[in-house]
């Protein structure tokens, strides 16, 4: 019996995520061409494709597998985001216990938010969520706690993909969503009052590291009874400032 035959772009496609799975840096095209030895029209083809797919990010002229993939294929990210999710989980632990809401830790994925690391609510009637949900960054507390600290072409790029529409609720106006972000910078934290899910509030506060906003951690539960949003987020703060300098 003959070979199988293979299909061209599949094989490259494979060949290109192991590359990047495998990779400790972010890579440029001409470095995952000269890996591959492919021309650099197919790398930038095959990665407008998996982008797409939202399994590579473009962080200006590099790319990396986003964190939908890297827990797959445990490489070098995946390990440093596992690290990091499991030394701030006990934080969530007392925040569960503080407020009796679901707590989250989230950090930015490119235009997305993505969850790492959460616990539940004890109540039975909570937010129901998983680790490496991806969401938008205009409609929920974490994620425009992290749009507010990145620069302003993220926000450009976000608006100009358009901001979806998910209740009465969302900020869908880019002037809006400037004076949102200026808000939370002032005030040091985000609430997300029923923008993504109707019933649904959320409060969040950056997480820093080295002088740098590294993720957010937030409270969400029923807007009937999670309470003070501005007494939540000083719970937060104070739970925030308890983490080591150096993350």
């Amino acid at each position: 019996m003959g070979e199988i035959a293979t299909v061209n772009s599949v094989e490259h496609a494979v060949r290109l995520v192991e590359l990047l799975a495998g990779s400790a840096n972010v890579l440029s095209v001409s470095q995952m061409a000269q890996s591959l030895d492919l021309p650099r029209a197919t790398i930038y083809r095959l990665l407008k494709t998996l982008a797409q797919r939202e399994w590579v990010i473009q962080e200006d002229t590099t790319y990396r597998l986003s964190f939908r993939l890297t827990g797959l294929f445990g490489g070098a990210s995946a390990s440093a985001e596992a690290a990091l999710a499991e030394r701030i989980t006990p934080l969530l632990h007392h925040l569960v216990n503080e407020t009796g809401e679901t707590a989250h830790f989230a950090v930015l994925d490119g235009d997305r938010v993505v969850y790492l690391a959460k616990v539940d609510s004890p109540h039975p009637i909570r937010m129901f969520s998983q680790i490496g949900w991806r969401g938008p960054l205009h409609a929920t507390g974490v994620g425009k706690v992290l749009l507010a600290s990145t620069e302003a072409k993220l926000l450009s790029r976000v608006c100009d993909h358009g901001l979806e529409r998910f209740t009465r609720n969302t900020i869908v106006e880019k002037e809006q969503l400037q004076a949102e972000l200026a808000q939370i910078r002032k005030q040091g934290y985000a609430l997300d009052a029923e923008e993504l899910i109707d019933g649904l509030t959320c409060v969040a506060v950056p997480v820093m590291s080295g002088g740098q906003v590294r993720g957010a951690i937030s409270v969400a539960g029923p807007t009937a009874r999670l309470g003070n949003p501005k007494a939540l987020a000083k719970i937060l703060q104070a739970a925030a400032k308890t983490l080591p300098t150096s993350l």
